[in-house]
């Protein structure tokens, strides 16, 4: 347990739609390193179990059993009996994450392991809380990677994951970018700011550079991901793959670069680039429109103003109990998209 516990751990972070899945594949085929498939139970079970040092088998019964629960725990391709039994093994004096060590470590992946050197966590939530994640892993690293706003939009019109309104995704998206900057200035040695498109185009090169930020050894055998796709149809359901990872059974490319620029409207266009502002070139990339637009800014005041509700809120939920937390956030984010979508779901 002692070896496990000091396995540094690093963390893919950034929006939804970005190349975090992308990234957290190819380290996933790098045989010295161990990332499960997103679940946020580190922090979410925190506020119950983050301060427990002697650690009894109750202690660990309820852990696992609220472990269960987790949203996208199912999905983890893991021995249940072998990861409850390693649980219950860690009876004493153990610290909170030498607990979560031991369920990130019973994570079983398609591809072949030989010595883990290095434990990652893909989470687009866990953005918003680095400063909690280095309390809790003071080595740890973060890998922001950022997509083009208008790509990013354009992505998630294609899937289910939040309300697919310009104005709204957008500034999501600079928010997430701006609290990584945030983050990143009070600790600069932690953070390493990767581009999507950098990755697709030159993927050799920037997986490189991430290696040696990370302390691993560079393997460029890790592009041969997109081969294990008979496995992944026999683990998870094929609706899943279909629609959130299809493209992940294919080699890295650069077809899904520019997309925008033949799906949105202009005024879309302008929207985005008014609400992105000057974080579009911060983040390298340049808007069309640069100008401010009142009439612009109306039409993006609805999704502006439901974002800057939902932070809001989030930061008073998290001041709550565990288990009141937990009811809110496993149906309240639900709730509110309903209730947008419903009163903006037609607007641009």
């Amino acid at each position: 347990m002692e070896q496990n516990s000091q396995i540094p751990v690093f963390f893919i972070i950034g929006r939804p739609r970005t190349g975090t899945t992308l990234l957290q594949s190819l380290f996933d085929a790098h045989p010295n390193v161990v990332i499960p498939w997103e679940c946020q139970f580190v922090l979410n079970l925190y506020p119950a179990y983050g301060k427990i040092t002697h650690w009894t088998p109750d202690h660990l019964e309820r852990f696992y059993n609220d472990l269960l629960k987790q949203w996208q725990f199912s999905a983890w391709n893991i021995d249940h009996l072998k990861l409850k039994s390693g649980l219950l093994d860690c009876t004493g004096e153990l610290s909170y994450r030498d607990v979560c060590q031991v369920v990130y470590l019973n994570f079983i992946s398609f591809y072949p392991k030989e010595k883990v050197n290095l434990i990652g966590d893909k989470n687009h939530g866990y953005t918003i809380y680095t400063d909690r994640l280095l309390k809790l892993y003071p080595e740890a690293k973060f890998l922001y990677i950022l997509r083009d706003y208008r790509d990013n939009f354009d992505s998630v019109k294609r899937v289910d994951f939040e309300v697919p309104i310009v104005s709204l995704v957008v500034y999501k998206w600079k928010y997430f970018y701006k609290k990584a900057l945030e983050a990143s200035k009070k600790n600069p040695d932690s953070f390493f700011f990767l581009r999507y498109e950098d990755l697709a185009t030159e993927p050799e090169l920037y997986f490189r550079k991430v290696s040696d930020f990370l302390g691993i050894t560079y393997l460029p055998e890790v592009f041969d991901f997109y081969k294990m796709k008979s496995k992944a149809e026999e683990t998870y359901p094929t609706e899943v793959l279909e629609k959130h990872h299809q493209s992940l059974f294919n080699p890295i490319n650069t077809s899904r670069l520019g997309l925008w620029k033949k799906s949105m409207s202009e005024t879309q266009v302008r929207i985005a680039d008014q609400v992105a502002g000057d974080y579009a070139e911060l983040a390298g990339y340049n808007r069309k429109y640069t100008g401010f637009n009142f009439r612009i800014a109306l039409l993006a005041l609805p999704g502006v103003l439901y974002a800057k509700f939902i932070y809001l809120l989030t930061n008073i939920v998290d001041r709550f109990p565990y288990r009141l937390r937990e009811k809110i956030l496993s149906k309240g984010p639900l709730l509110l998209a309903k209730l947008f979508s419903g009163l903006f779901g037609k607007h641009t």
